[in-house]
């Protein structure tokens, strides 16, 4: 059984609604999601120090990425954890990992995509597999994907800092791609 891992920071809650959405995706395809909240207490002087959390996730078969979007970046503290990630970079440990990325913003278009250019980079950086959306509101028929975001999943707020339904059932739907590409991927690799 594939083992994903959702990384993620959250400082409303809206960023983790859709971390639990996209782990119920994972699961619902038989596929195993761990989900690890970035803690602001494991940031000391501006660096990242959850040195168990970094290796740990070597472990497993796919890396999601998860951070609200602030000021058109993903936010300081999942920064930070991207900035430590240097020694798994070093050793090779998330190379041909599948990575995918989400992002939770404040309005319909607040630079969301420069956060997950930023995890797309990271993934690249490390040698990982990027997994897009593939669908749209205009090619499927439950609507999905409101913002059109391919790159990954884009939500924001719509009432009373309430994440949009839409957007958590494309969380949902988005988990479910991520665990079908990460078991593919594994098979593949058990094949050769």
């Amino acid at each position: 059984m594939s083992n994903i891992a959702i990384v993620y920071f959250s400082m409303s809650g809206a960023t983790r609604a859709l971390a639990k959405a996209i782990q119920s995706g994972i699961e619902c395809a038989l596929c195993n999601a761990t989900l690890f909240e970035i803690e602001s207490r494991d940031i000391e002087e501006g660096r990242y120090v959850n040195n168990h959390l970094l290796s740990s996730l070597k472990h497993f078969d796919a890396i999601v990425f998860g951070s609200p979007t602030y000021m058109g970046s993903a936010s300081a503290q999942f920064k930070a954890f991207m900035d430590a990630s240097s020694d798994e970079y070093v050793q090779l440990n998330w190379r041909n990992k599948l990575a995918a990325g989400f992002t939770m913003g404040g309005s319909l278009n607040g630079e969301q995509q420069q956060t997950l250019l930023g995890f797309f980079a990271l993934a690249c950086q490390h040698g990982m597999i990027w997994a897009g959306l593939d669908v749209s509101k205009h090619t499927d028929n439950k609507a999905l994907n409101r913002t059109g975001s391919s790159i990954g999943l884009v939500a924001s707020y719509y009432d009373n800092k309430q994440v949009h339904p839409n957007d958590l059932e494309t969380a949902h739907y988005f988990g479910s791609r991520i665990a079908d590409l990460t078991h593919q991927r594994r098979h593949q690799v058990m094949l050769e």
